[in-house]
C-alpha cells in the first residue's frame, strides 16, 4: 500500500486514510499566513511602496504579542514559499536588518520562490522554482520536514488555492480600513467555504483568525425562509431599471504605468498623476462629459453621444502626451446603472473590458459607438470580433482614429 501524499490538502488526506487507499506517512502542512486590512487589503503592510503612499499600517499596530507570535512562526516552520514580488521585498530586507534571533532565522531557514523570470537568488538559502506551479509545491509538500509557511505572495496564493494545496489560512487582521491596494481574493476567485479553527485576539485590537479549508457551503432552513420569490425578483429588476440610463462611457489608463511608478518613485508618481487627473477633468469638461472617477492609472467619464467621447479621447491623448504620458482609451455605448456618485451595470464591464484588448496609444470602441458616431473625418479600423472576460456573447471592436 502506498503512503499518503503529502502534497494534499488534509481533508484530502483524512478521506485517503479513511478509504484505506493509503497508509500513514509524513505530513507536511502549507500554511498561508497574512495581515489583511478591514477592508481585504494585503498590499504594503511594511515599507514597501503603495501606490497611494498608505504603507506600514500593520507595523503601526504592531506590539510584542503579534511579533511574538510571528516569530513562533517562523521558528516553528521549515521554509518559506514566496511569490517573486515578495520574496524580493523580503531579500533586500532581512539580510541587513538588526541582528537578533528572529533576524537570523528569517535568513537561515530554508526559502522557495516561485518565479519564471527571476534569474537568479542572491538570499542565503533560496531554491527557485521554475516549472508548473501546482507540481513544484506538491513536491515540495512531499519532501520531511516542518510546515511550509506562505507570506505575503497573493498571486502565488491565487494558484494554490486553485490546485487545492493549502491546509491552513491564518489571518491577522488589523483594524484598519485603507481604501486602495491589492487585495489577497481576486473577483475571480471561486465560491470556497471555511472552517473555523480557532480564533484570538491581541491587545492592539489585531484579530487571528485561522481557517480551514472546507468541503462544501452548509445550509440551513434559513435559505429557503429568506428565498425571494419570482415576483419580488421581478419588482427589484422594475425598481433597479428606473436608474438606469444610455449613455456612451469613456475608459483610460497610461501605457506602461507600473514600470514608470517603479522608476519615478512613489511621490513623483504621485505628484504626475495628480497632473494626469486634472488635464483629464479639463478636458472631459470640455466636451460636456460627466467625470465620473479616477481609476488609479486612468478616468471613468460619461457623455451624451458617442462622438463627444470620440472627441475627448483623442484630445486628452493629445494633451496628456506633452506630459509624457501614452494613454490608451475604450468606448462604449449601452445602457449604464446609475448609484450615489458612481455608474454600474454591464455597459460598463463591456467598456473596461474592451481597454483590456486595446494596444499601446489605442482608441478602442465597440460597434455601437461606430454605428452611431457622426463626424467625416472618423475612421473606424476593424479589429475583429472578441470574447470579452466576464461578458456574454462575442463583440466586435474598431480601433477609432481622425483621419487627415
Amino acid at each position: 500500500m502506498r503512503s499518503c501524499r503529502a502534497s494534499a490538502s488534509t481533508r484530502l488526506l483524512l478521506r485517503e486514510l479513511a478509504s484505506g487507499a493509503c497508509k500513514p506517512g509524513p505530513v507536511r502542512r502549507l500554511i498561508v499566513s497574512e495581515f489583511i486590512t478591514l477592508d481585504g487589503v494585503m498590499e504594503a503592510p511594511g515599507f514597501e511602496e503603495h501606490r497611494d503612499g498608505r504603507n506600514a499600517w500593520a507595523l503601526r499596530f504592531q506590539n510584542e504579542e503579534t511579533q511574538q507570535f510571528k516569530a513562533d512562526e517562523v521558528y516553528a516552520s521549515g521554509a518559506l514559499l514566496l511569490g517573486r514580488t515578495t520574496y524580493q521585498i523580503f531579500a533586500l530586507f532581512w539580510p541587513e536588518a538588526p541582528d537578533n534571533e528572529f533576524t537570523r532565522a528569517m535568513n537561515d531557514i530554508p526559502k522557495y520562490v516561485v518565479s519564471k523570470t527571476l534569474k537568479e537568488a542572491d538570499w542565503s538559502n533560496t531554491t527557485i522554482l521554475r516549472g508548473e506551479v501546482g507540481a513544484e509545491v506538491a513536491k515540495l509538500k512531499d519532501q520531511p520536514g516542518g510546515d511550509v509557511m506562505v507570506y505575503g505572495s497573493a498571486d502565488l496564493v491565487a494558484a494554490l488555492i486553485k490546485h487545492d494545496l493549502v491546509d491552513e489560512f491564518r489571518f491577522l487582521v488589523f483594524p484598519v480600513i485603507l481604501g486602495s491596494g491589492k487585495r489577497l481574493f481576486r473577483d475571480e476567485t471561486d465560491l470556497k467555504p471555511m472552517h473555523l479553527v480557532s480564533s484570538r485576539s491581541f491587545s492592539s485590537g489585531v484579530v487571528l483568525l485561522t481557517y480551514e479549508p472546507g468541503d462544501e457551503l452548509p445550509s440551513s432552513r434559513y435559505v429557503e425562509e429568506f428565498r425571494w420569490t419570482k415576483e419580488q425578483v421581478r419588482s427589484l429588476h422594475a425598481a433597479q431599471d428606473t436608474d438606469r440610463v444610455l449613455a456612451t462611457v469613456l475608459f483610460t489608463d497610461i501605457v506602461g504605468s507600473t514600470e514608470r511608478a517603479a522608476a519615478m518613485g512613489d511621490r513623483a508618481w504621485r505628484q504626475l498623476l495628480d497632473h494626469h487627473d486634472e488635464v483629464a477633468r479639463t478636458e472631459v469638461g470640455r466636451w460636456h462629459g460627466e467625470f465620473v472617477k479616477t481609476t488609479g492609472d486612468g478616468i471613468l467619464a460619461t457623455f451624451d453621444t458617442p462622438t463627444r467621447a470620440l472627441r475627448c479621447a483623442f484630445g486628452l491623448r493629445e494633451a496628456l502626451a506633452d506630459l509624457g504620458l501614452d494613454i490608451r482609451a475604450a468606448i462604449h455605448t449601452g445602457e449604464i446603472e446609475m448609484r450615489d456618485g458612481d455608474i454600474g451595470g454591464i455597459g460598463i464591464h463591456i467598456a473596461s473590458r474592451a481597454l483590456a484588448e486595446g494596444a499601446d496609444g489605442r482608441v478602442v470602441v465597440t460597434r455601437t459607438v461606430r454605428d452611431l458616431a457622426t463626424g467625416t473625418d472618423l475612421i473606424f479600423t476593424p479589429l475583429g470580433s472578441v470574447s470579452l472576460r466576464g461578458v456574454p456573447g462575442s463583440w466586435e471592436l474598431f480601433e477609432a482614429s481622425i483621419g487627415s
